[in-house]
Protein backbone atom coordinates (compact mmCIF):
# COMPACT_ATOMS: atom_id res chain seq x y z
CA UNK A 1 0.00 0.00 0.00
CA UNK A 2 2.91 2.65 1.03
CA UNK A 3 4.27 1.65 -2.09
CA UNK A 4 1.87 2.11 -4.67
CA UNK A 5 0.99 5.77 -3.05
CA UNK A 6 4.30 6.62 -2.76
CA UNK A 7 4.49 5.90 -6.71
CA UNK A 8 1.30 7.81 -6.85
CA UNK A 9 2.60 11.00 -5.37
CA UNK A 10 6.07 10.47 -6.89
CA UNK A 11 3.81 11.05 -10.72
CA UNK A 12 2.13 13.86 -9.66
CA UNK A 13 4.26 16.43 -11.88
CA UNK A 14 3.00 14.17 -15.14
CA UNK A 15 1.64 16.45 -17.50
CA UNK A 16 -1.79 14.50 -17.71
CA UNK A 17 -2.43 14.57 -14.11
CA UNK A 18 -1.90 18.36 -14.40
CA UNK A 19 -4.17 18.65 -17.15
CA UNK A 20 -6.94 16.42 -15.26
CA UNK A 21 -5.80 18.58 -12.40
CA UNK A 22 -6.74 21.88 -14.08
CA UNK A 23 -9.23 21.06 -15.95
CA UNK A 24 -11.09 19.83 -12.53
CA UNK A 25 -10.75 22.86 -11.11
CA UNK A 26 -12.43 24.75 -13.96
CA UNK A 27 -15.41 22.61 -13.95
CA UNK A 28 -15.55 22.57 -10.50
CA UNK A 29 -15.56 26.37 -10.15
CA UNK A 30 -18.37 26.29 -13.28
CA UNK A 31 -20.25 23.93 -11.07
CA UNK A 32 -19.98 26.11 -7.90
CA UNK A 33 -20.85 29.38 -9.26
CA UNK A 34 -24.23 26.95 -10.77
CA UNK A 35 -25.07 25.87 -7.10
CA UNK A 36 -24.64 29.20 -6.15
CA UNK A 37 -26.90 30.76 -8.55
CA UNK A 38 -29.80 27.80 -7.97
CA UNK A 39 -29.70 28.15 -4.23
CA UNK A 40 -30.30 32.34 -4.36
CA UNK A 41 -33.10 31.81 -6.96
CA UNK A 42 -34.60 29.15 -4.60
CA UNK A 43 -33.97 31.26 -1.35
CA UNK A 44 -35.52 33.99 -3.77
CA UNK A 45 -39.11 32.29 -3.38
CA UNK A 46 -39.41 32.95 0.04
CA UNK A 47 -42.33 35.00 0.96
CA UNK A 48 -40.96 38.79 1.82
CA UNK A 49 -42.30 39.85 5.24
CA UNK A 50 -43.83 43.31 6.21
CA UNK A 51 -40.07 44.23 8.09
CA UNK A 52 -37.23 45.50 5.42
CA UNK A 53 -35.07 44.67 7.96
CA UNK A 54 -36.20 41.14 8.29
CA UNK A 55 -35.68 40.69 4.94
CA UNK A 56 -32.41 42.28 5.15
CA UNK A 57 -31.16 39.47 7.36
CA UNK A 58 -33.11 36.45 5.52
CA UNK A 59 -30.91 37.83 2.31
CA UNK A 60 -27.62 37.52 4.18
CA UNK A 61 -28.38 34.36 5.69
CA UNK A 62 -30.17 32.90 2.13
CA UNK A 63 -26.53 34.51 0.47
CA UNK A 64 -24.09 32.62 3.30
CA UNK A 65 -25.78 29.92 3.50
CA UNK A 66 -25.56 29.35 -0.11
CA UNK A 67 -21.78 29.91 -0.03
CA UNK A 68 -21.28 27.55 2.57
CA UNK A 69 -23.55 24.71 0.44
CA UNK A 70 -21.55 25.51 -2.33
CA UNK A 71 -17.84 25.57 -0.40
CA UNK A 72 -18.65 22.03 1.34
CA UNK A 73 -19.63 20.22 -1.94
CA UNK A 74 -17.10 21.97 -3.58
CA UNK A 75 -14.37 18.78 -2.69
CA UNK A 76 -17.25 15.93 -3.60
CA UNK A 77 -18.27 18.00 -7.23
CA UNK A 78 -14.23 18.29 -8.18
CA UNK A 79 -13.58 14.25 -6.91
CA UNK A 80 -17.07 13.41 -9.41
CA UNK A 81 -15.28 15.57 -12.06
CA UNK A 82 -11.89 14.05 -11.54
CA UNK A 83 -13.65 10.46 -12.12
CA UNK A 84 -14.99 11.34 -15.43
CA UNK A 85 -11.01 12.18 -16.44
CA UNK A 86 -9.86 8.93 -14.80
CA UNK A 87 -8.99 7.13 -17.64
CA UNK A 88 -6.80 9.71 -18.40
CA UNK A 89 -4.75 8.89 -15.00
CA UNK A 90 -4.77 5.31 -15.08
CA UNK A 91 -3.06 5.69 -19.09
CA UNK A 92 -0.04 7.73 -17.67
CA UNK A 93 0.26 5.47 -14.67
CA UNK A 94 0.42 2.43 -16.69
CA UNK A 95 2.37 4.26 -19.81
CA UNK A 96 5.10 4.82 -17.37
CA UNK A 97 5.01 1.71 -14.90
CA UNK A 98 3.59 -0.81 -17.37
CA UNK A 99 4.35 -0.23 -20.84
CA UNK A 100 4.79 -4.28 -21.77
CA UNK A 101 1.00 -4.78 -20.20
CA UNK A 102 -2.18 -5.08 -22.49
CA UNK A 103 -3.79 -2.11 -23.42
CA UNK A 104 -7.25 -1.31 -21.43
CA UNK A 105 -10.73 -1.78 -23.05
CA UNK A 106 -11.86 1.96 -24.67
CA UNK A 107 -14.72 2.94 -21.84
CA UNK A 108 -17.37 5.23 -23.42
CA UNK A 109 -17.32 8.76 -22.26
CA UNK A 110 -20.96 8.45 -21.02
CA UNK A 111 -20.36 5.65 -19.11
CA UNK A 112 -17.42 7.35 -17.24
CA UNK A 113 -19.76 10.10 -16.64
CA UNK A 114 -22.73 7.98 -15.25
CA UNK A 115 -20.19 5.84 -13.15
CA UNK A 116 -19.03 8.77 -11.75
CA UNK A 117 -22.33 10.38 -11.32
CA UNK A 118 -23.12 7.37 -9.30
CA UNK A 119 -20.28 7.10 -7.44
CA UNK A 120 -21.41 10.72 -6.62
CA UNK A 121 -24.36 10.16 -5.52
CA UNK A 122 -23.73 6.92 -3.34
CA UNK A 123 -21.61 8.45 -1.17
CA UNK A 124 -24.09 11.23 -0.51
CA UNK A 125 -26.55 8.95 0.17
CA UNK A 126 -24.86 6.69 2.23
CA UNK A 127 -23.60 9.41 4.59
CA UNK A 128 -27.04 10.83 4.63
CA UNK A 129 -28.39 7.85 5.70
CA UNK A 130 -25.33 7.14 8.46
CA UNK A 131 -25.89 10.54 9.74
CA UNK A 132 -27.45 10.42 13.18
CA UNK A 133 -24.66 8.16 14.13
CA UNK A 134 -22.38 11.03 13.31
CA UNK A 135 -23.47 12.73 16.18
CA UNK A 136 -21.96 9.98 18.55
CA UNK A 137 -18.80 11.56 19.45
CA UNK A 138 -16.07 9.05 18.70
CA UNK A 139 -18.50 6.16 17.40
CA UNK A 140 -19.22 9.15 14.91
CA UNK A 141 -14.64 8.90 13.39
CA UNK A 142 -15.60 4.85 13.64
CA UNK A 143 -18.32 5.24 11.08
CA UNK A 144 -17.13 7.63 9.08
CA UNK A 145 -13.87 6.25 8.41
CA UNK A 146 -15.43 2.87 7.75
CA UNK A 147 -17.94 3.29 5.69
CA UNK A 148 -16.51 6.12 3.52
CA UNK A 149 -12.96 3.88 3.77
CA UNK A 150 -15.53 1.06 2.27
CA UNK A 151 -16.96 3.15 -0.34
CA UNK A 152 -13.75 4.80 -1.76
CA UNK A 153 -11.92 1.57 -1.70
CA UNK A 154 -14.80 -0.10 -3.62
CA UNK A 155 -14.99 2.66 -6.19
CA UNK A 156 -11.33 3.40 -7.07
CA UNK A 157 -10.63 -0.09 -7.45
CA UNK A 158 -13.57 -0.87 -9.53
CA UNK A 159 -13.29 1.76 -11.96
CA UNK A 160 -9.31 1.03 -12.56
CA UNK A 161 -9.57 -2.75 -12.98
CA UNK A 162 -13.07 -2.45 -15.34
CA UNK A 163 -11.04 -0.86 -17.87
CA UNK A 164 -9.29 -4.05 -18.09
CA UNK A 165 -11.75 -7.08 -17.00
CA UNK A 166 -15.68 -7.80 -16.36
CA UNK A 167 -17.47 -7.19 -13.08
CA UNK A 168 -17.23 -11.01 -11.64
CA UNK A 169 -13.34 -11.06 -12.26
CA UNK A 170 -12.97 -7.05 -10.85
CA UNK A 171 -15.36 -8.46 -7.54
CA UNK A 172 -12.73 -11.13 -7.26
CA UNK A 173 -9.57 -9.20 -7.46
CA UNK A 174 -11.10 -6.53 -5.42
CA UNK A 175 -11.35 -9.50 -2.59
CA UNK A 176 -8.38 -10.96 -3.63
CA UNK A 177 -6.03 -9.56 -0.23
CA UNK A 178 -8.72 -7.18 0.60
CA UNK A 179 -7.63 -5.55 3.76
CA UNK A 180 -4.88 -3.55 1.92
CA UNK A 181 -7.63 -2.53 -0.56
CA UNK A 182 -10.12 -1.29 2.53
CA UNK A 183 -7.20 0.38 4.56
CA UNK A 184 -6.03 2.51 1.37
CA UNK A 185 -9.81 3.49 1.18
CA UNK A 186 -9.43 4.92 4.81
CA UNK A 187 -6.36 6.74 4.15
CA UNK A 188 -8.37 8.26 0.99
CA UNK A 189 -11.35 8.99 3.23
CA UNK A 190 -8.86 10.71 5.90
CA UNK A 191 -6.61 12.95 3.21
CA UNK A 192 -9.92 13.84 1.82
CA UNK A 193 -11.18 15.78 5.03
CA UNK A 194 -7.98 18.15 5.02
CA UNK A 195 -9.04 21.28 2.67
CA UNK A 196 -6.48 21.80 -0.08
CA UNK A 197 -4.67 18.52 -0.30
CA UNK A 198 -8.75 16.96 -0.55
CA UNK A 199 -7.90 18.53 -4.29
CA UNK A 200 -5.70 16.35 -5.58
CA UNK A 201 -6.31 12.94 -3.06
CA UNK A 202 -8.82 11.44 -6.02
CA UNK A 203 -5.74 11.95 -8.45
CA UNK A 204 -3.50 10.14 -6.39
CA UNK A 205 -6.13 7.68 -5.29
CA UNK A 206 -6.64 6.63 -8.57
CA UNK A 207 -2.96 6.26 -9.40
CA UNK A 208 -2.50 3.96 -5.87
CA UNK A 209 -5.13 2.09 -7.30
CA UNK A 210 -3.90 1.29 -10.42
CA UNK A 211 -0.47 -0.05 -8.47
CA UNK A 212 -3.31 -2.03 -6.50
CA UNK A 213 -4.72 -3.85 -9.46
CA UNK A 214 -1.50 -4.44 -11.14
CA UNK A 215 -0.17 -6.27 -8.40
CA UNK A 216 -3.45 -8.24 -7.43
CA UNK A 217 -3.55 -9.38 -11.30
CA UNK A 218 0.04 -10.72 -11.75
CA UNK A 219 -0.36 -12.05 -8.31
CA UNK A 220 -3.65 -13.75 -9.20
CA UNK A 221 -1.87 -15.13 -12.66
CA UNK A 222 1.16 -16.30 -10.43
CA UNK A 223 -0.37 -18.42 -8.00
CA UNK A 224 -2.96 -19.79 -10.64
CA UNK A 225 -6.03 -18.50 -8.58
CA UNK A 226 -9.28 -18.15 -9.52
CA UNK A 227 -11.41 -14.85 -8.55
CA UNK A 228 -13.89 -14.84 -11.10
CA UNK A 229 -16.12 -16.20 -8.76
Amino acid sequence: MISAINKAIAQMSDPAFRSVLIRSILYSVAALFVTLIVILQLASLIPPTDWEWVNTIIDWLAGFGAFLIALFLFPVTMSAVIGIFLDDIADAVEAKHYPTDPAPRQIPLWSSIWDSVKFFGVIIACNIVALPLYLIPVVNLFVYYTLNGYLLSREFFQQVAVRHHDMKVVNGLRKFEYMEIFLTGVAIAFFMTIPILNLIIPIVATATMVHLYKDRARKVVSTSKDVSL
